[in-house]
């Protein structure tokens, strides 16, 4: 129950943060970072599939009344919570994932969290960015991804700082 608490009252923070700060930030129409989607990329390895994508549902589904988005962000956060259990298992390896906890700097390394960061991130960008601006020129389309998918990493990694040593990680 305790842990539960933990990530809900995370979760909101996350999306205090993204409706307050993070949407207002709109670097020449370039960057939107979007940190919300830290919540599912931090989430327990050992989690059931189906509680992961409910999650990355939730969690889309809020931000989606929040900023009137009409489903996109439900969508492409459902689809970055489907992609999850791929990713770490390519990435961090299947000895993580039975053994659990949380995949951060302290648990996997530098270089392995970064990688796995940075695809978990273009994994939500690049549907989103394609599918928000469909009459949007590819270069222009490709410019909002490489930029909103640099500054969402960045952040991302000094934000999780804070759970490196903590409980959470267990």
């Amino acid at each position: 129950m305790i842990r539960f608490l933990e990530y809900a009252a995370i979760f909101l923070l996350l999306l205090v943060l993204q409706e307050f700060v993070f949407d207002n930030i709109n670097l020449g129409g370039m960057v939107n970072p979007y940190i919300y989607i830290m919540f599912i990329i931090l989430l327990p390895l050992d989690i059931p599939g189906w509680g992961l994508l409910l999650l990355g549902f939730g969690a889309g589904g809020a931000v989606d009344v929040m900023e009137g988005t009409a489903g996109l962000q439900t969508m492409t956060a459902t689809w970055l919570a489907f992609a999850r259990p791929t990713v770490v298992g390519l990435l961090l390896g299947k000895d993580l994932v039975y053994e659990g906890g949380i995949p951060t700097v302290g648990r996997v390394g530098t270089a392995k969290f970064l990688r796995y960061l940075t695809v978990m991130v273009l994994l939500f960008n690049v549907p989103f960015f394609c599918l928000e601006d469909l009459s949007g020129g590819v270069w222009i389309i490709a410019l909002r991804i490489v930029l909103s998918s640099a500054f969402s990493v960045g952040i991302i990694y000094f934000l999780h700082l804070p759970f490196v040593n903590t409980k959470l990680k267990v």
